[in-house]
């Protein structure tokens, strides 16, 4: 034969590598089940591994940043328990939601209300009039009598809110971002989640007070004031013409409620969500609804009662996420008695004189539908009654939700932890006492390193050693 002939295998060649091929697949799967163990060895120190770089690292942290771990820590643990739900991105830590939209919105809200404000003013300094149509209070009345011009409600009304609402969400993002946080840090407040509930009850304390004051005084200088039996005197001739202070004030109320509606989605989610956006939803329809209807000496007072309380209860939090553990009982025991004397004994008292006393004050030739601009009539009256008493159950629920705080107040000796809206409270309490936890974990996690390399003694290693908090 010759060499450069090609050789034939044998038949006895290829029935040997036949049987190779057909044992292969065998012995692979032979070959896995012996690894399992390693592999399932191997995992665990993997964890513990991290597990220790993570303990360890905490003795270089500050307490602040202990606490903001361990609730890190407690969040993911909790969120691999419960079910994957779809979602087109992932959800954000800081405003609580999985909306990308809300997230991008909530992220350039400060850039993007300042570029519209800037476009606004800087037409009007180029010369433009359309920008007096968003800036100052139009639709002025014809007649002017002693107490100044008088203004109607129009249509550029749209425009002057919607100027406000953008002007508000601006002042918001300011506080929040670049003003409170400073003084947050001076006054020793740790913690990102800390500092911006801090900032955000510091923000309403700001618009509250601030709003509250320039409406009590513009009830001050209304023929209204102190009394209800001239909320519908005159009616609707006097309540068509405003003075510029309740029109200004009714405006601004309007674009903050309205405001209010992307706030709380933004925020983070509350206990009562559902509650809070039902209230908001029921205020803005009656704070428009008045307004159409020429209601807005009752719509004035009404809110100056309903937010007078809040003053209290903003104060109290941020007491609290100061450290101090008198001021937040104080100030929670006059939230809680205010809040029973205005947006129950007075709203209920507003609402039967506004049944009682304004059909015995309108006289039925200037009632609806016999007298032009009047929407006095018992429809139209029920109708706002229904509101109201939605509005009241609320109220009630809430007020349910302290009495319970004032009674763990009285009998167990607790402090004031309003959970009548948002769980703050709890998750502060989890995360003070999750920081003994987590330093005592590292008495039980500071292993040997033979340990860690011994695969041996790391396959006997039970599910209690590994487990993550």
């Amino acid at each position: 034969m010759s060499l450069l002939e090609k050789r034939e295998p044998s038949s006895s060649m290829s029935g040997i590598e036949n049987s190779h091929r057909n044992i292969e697949p065998d012995r692979a799967n032979e070959i896995a089940n012996l690894l399992k163990p390693c592999t399932s060895a191997v995992k665990p120190i993997r964890k513990l591994h991290s597990r220790r770089k993570e303990m360890l690292s905490v003795e270089n942290l500050g307490e602040g940043e202990i606490l903001e771990n361990s609730a890190n820590l407690q969040q993911s643990s909790a969120g691999k328990k419960r079910k994957k739900k779809k979602c087109t991105s992932g959800k954000n830590i800081i405003f609580n939601t999985r909306n990308p939209t809300l997230i991008w919105l909530a992220n350039n809200e400060l850039h993007l209300s300042l570029f519209l404000l800037a476009i606004v003013h800087g037409c009007y300094s180029a010369g433009y009039q359309w920008p007096l149509l968003c800036i100052q209070l139009q639709h002025k009345a014809m007649t002017v009598d002693s107490h100044g011009v008088r203004y109607v409600r129009g249509i550029h009304d749209i425009k002057f809110v919607a100027y406000w609402i953008v002007q508000i969400i601006a002042a918001r993002a300011l506080c929040l971002r670049f003003i409170v946080p400073v003084i947050a840090s001076l006054i020793s407040i740790k913690g990102s989640r800390e500092i911006r509930r801090f900032s955000e009850m510091a923000w309403m304390l700001l618009y509250i007070t601030v709003s509250w004051t320039i409406g009590f005084r513009v009830w001050q200088n209304s023929p209204y004031y102190m009394t209800t039996a001239t909320l519908f005197a005159n009616y609707p001739d006097d309540h068509v013409l405003m003075p510029y202070g309740l029109k200004w004030y009714y405006l601004v109320q309007t674009a903050f409620w309205l405001s209010n509606v992307y706030t709380i989605h933004v925020e983070e989610r509350r206990k009562d969500h559902f509650e809070m956006l039902t209230h908001h939803a029921v205020t803005i329809f009656l704070v428009l609804s008045s307004y159409h209807c020429h209601f807005t000496r009752f719509g004035h007072a009404f809110m100056l009662v309903m937010d007078f309380p809040d003053i209290f209860l903003t104060s109290a939090k941020m007491f609290r996420y100061m450290g101090n553990e008198a001021m937040p009982n104080i100030l929670f025991g006059l939230f809680a008695v205010s809040w029973v004397f205005t947006k129950h004994y007075l709203c209920i008292k507003m609402m039967f004189s506004s049944w009682k006393q304004g059909f015995d004050v309108v006289p039925y030739e200037k009632r609806f539908p016999h007298y032009p601009n009047s929407y006095m009539s018992p429809p139209i009256a029920g109708f706002f009654w229904i509101l109201l008493c939605v509005l009241q159950l609320i109220l009630l629920y809430w007020f349910v939700l302290i009495v319970k705080v004032i009674q763990r107040m009285l009998i167990k000796g607790e402090d004031a932890n309003d959970n009548r809206s948002d769980d703050e409270g709890a998750s502060i309490d989890d995360n003070s006492s999750a920081l003994p936890d987590l330093l005592a974990d590292k008495k039980s996690l500071a292993i040997d390193n033979n340990t860690i390399n011994d695969s041996s003694n790391a396959s006997t290693l039970t599910s209690q050693d590994l487990a993550i908090d």
